[in-house]
Parts: C-alpha cells; sequence; structure tokens
C-alpha cells in the first residue's frame, strides 16, 4: 500500500474538495461585484461543511505520469473516505500503484524512530491531517480573498444554470513566507457561480508563471487546475464532481510530467471508521475517462 505526501498532489486534493463544499446563500441584490460573489461562496463553503457534519463521501484520485513522448510510465489510484469535521486523517479503502511515481512515497505508516519507541512513533502520526479540513482552513490561512485581484465577467450559462463569472489574477510584489504562499501567489482563472444558491459550478485555474517549490533548481512550469460540478441529480446538496489537473516539474535535464484526475461522489450518512469493505485491486484508469 503506497500512500501520497508531496505538496504538488496533495494541492489537487485540496482544490477538489474546496469546490466540493460549497453551499447554498441566497442572493438578494442582483448587482454584485465580483469580490461580492466570492464572499458569498465562501460564506456558503462554511455553511455547508456543517450541513455535511452527519455525512461522508467517497473520493477517487488517479495520477498518471509521462514520459517526453507522452506515454505513461507509472500510474497510481486512491480510493478514501472523507468526514467532513473530522480532525483526523481520511480513512483509506483502496490504494494501488503501478511504476513508481515522482512525489509519492512507498509507506502506508510512519516509519520507526531510530529508537523505536512507541512514543516516537506517536509523535510522527499526527503529521498526516484530514485533507478536507486543511481545505477549510487554506482559504484564510492564505488570504485568498485578498491575494488576487478580482473581476466580474458577463454571466454564462453552466450546465443549464444561470452563474455569475469573476476571474482573478495575483496581484504583484506580494510577501510570500512559505512555499504554499508562494505558489498561491502565481495563480490565476475564473470562477462560476450559480445565481440561485452560490453553489460553484465551475472552476479553471493556472500558473501565470513557473514557481520554485522544492528545490532551487527545479520549478512548477505547469499547473492546470479544472473542477466541474455535475447537473444535480436529487438533493442540491449530494452532487458528483470531478476535476482535473495538469503538473509539470521541470529541472535541468529533465522533466515530471503528471495528470491527475479526482471524483467525489456517493455521499451516505456517517459510518464508523474502519467498517467500508476494502478494495484490493482498484482500477488504474481514472474514472469517466
Amino acid at each position: 500500500m503506497r500512500r501520497r505526501s508531496r505538496f504538488a498532489t496533495k494541492f489537487v486534493v485540496f482544490l477538489c474538495l474546496l469546490m466540493a463544499t460549497l453551499a447554498p446563500a441566497r442572493a438578494e441584490e442582483k448587482e454584485l461585484a465580483a469580490l461580492d460573489i466570492f464572499d458569498r461562496a465562501l460564506a456558503a463553503f462554511d455553511s455547508q461543511r456543517t450541513a455535511l457534519r452527519e455525512y461522508q463521501y467517497y473520493q477517487t484520485l488517479t495520477t498518471h505520469q509521462f514520459d517526453s513522448t507522452g506515454q505513461v510510465t507509472a500510474r497510481g489510484t486512491w480510493q478514501s473516505i472523507v468526514r467532513p469535521g473530522d480532525p483526523r486523517p481520511l480513512e483509506y479503502t483502496a490504494e494501488r500503484m503501478e511504476g513508481k511515481l515522482s512525489f509519492f512515497k512507498a509507506e502506508s505508516t510512519p516509519a520507526p524512530s531510530p529508537s523505536g519507541s512507541p512514543k516516537s512513533k506517536a509523535r510522527a502520526e499526527p503529521e498526516e491531517k484530514n485533507q478536507s479540513e486543511s481545505a477549510a482552513e487554506a482559504v484564510r490561512k492564505y488570504n485568498l480573498r485578498d491575494r488576487y485581484n478580482w473581476k466580474r465577467l458577463p454571466d454564462e450559462s453552466v450546465a443549464g444554470e444561470a452563474a455569475y463569472v469573476i476571474a482573478f489574477e495575483p496581484k504583484p510584489r506580494q510577501n510570500v513566507r512559505s512555499r504554499e504562499e508562494r505558489f498561491f501567489s502565481l495563480l490565476g482563472g475564473k470562477l462560476w457561480v450559480a445565481q440561485s444558491d452560490f453553489i460553484m459550478l465551475k472552476m479553471d485555474v493556472a500558473l501565470r508563471a513557473p514557481c520554485n517549490l522544492f528545490w532551487v533548481i527545479a520549478q512548477v512550469t505547469t499547473f492546470q487546475f479544472t473542477y466541474v460540478l455535475e447537473p444535480a441529480r436529487g438533493p442540491r446538496l449530494f452532487r458528483l464532481s470531478k476535476a482535473t489537473a495538469k503538473t509539470v516539474v521541470s529541472f535541468p535535464f529533465y522533466a515530471i510530467r503528471q495528470k491527475h484526475w479526482l471524483t467525489i461522489d456517493k455521499y451516505e450518512p456517517r459510518t464508523a471508521r474502519g467498517t467500508a469493505p476494502k478494495n484490493p485491486r482498484p482500477s488504474l484508469e481514472p474514472r469517466g475517462g
């Protein structure tokens, strides 16, 4: 069993979880500025996290790594249960890897300490957090509201729904103190927000410039992220969402190219940890192609 551990792939999951937890909030004004729309979506985000405290949902992340000719050289799949509000790590129901994926480690449990003492191991375990809770905290922690210049664009229709469209671009000369802040300070894109209840219907995000994240000689030269909320089938709160991301990390003599697919679905009343059936051999192909 293998588990992802590095920032590039965790950021994909973060964005998907963030977009999947935006909730209803009725509009009263007809004319809203771009930042007003973002603020209402953020308030809806908090409302939905509360509404989902009695539920859980399933997510599947699939990652493929490519060589310079576009051939797949490695791939992996991780299926897990997300319980909003639970600070403990996600419960994995299936993990499988074929080949060697960069930025992933082949360990499902913390490595033993040199002394082998239980206390040392216990100190290492809290380092892994519930990614859903981390996503909820990150919006305010990294000040995403004020990190960008916001602009409202003409309204559009997405999946048969009227949507506000807002664009954002990074403000120049930002103060950054961490690699996460450095990454966020270079992102730009567009958001499509439902006019009826401020649910996020679609999102396109990309790096506006290469970003140094891991080492001095390495850069994230490509990050493209797309999120889509499927048309409603049943209760508005429980909707299928899908996201894809393309990442390229470049070194002086080679590049690591990956594509990620994440699907969130199957909302249900919350169950006890450890009671879900395990899938010993999940598919390595992305769900829905």
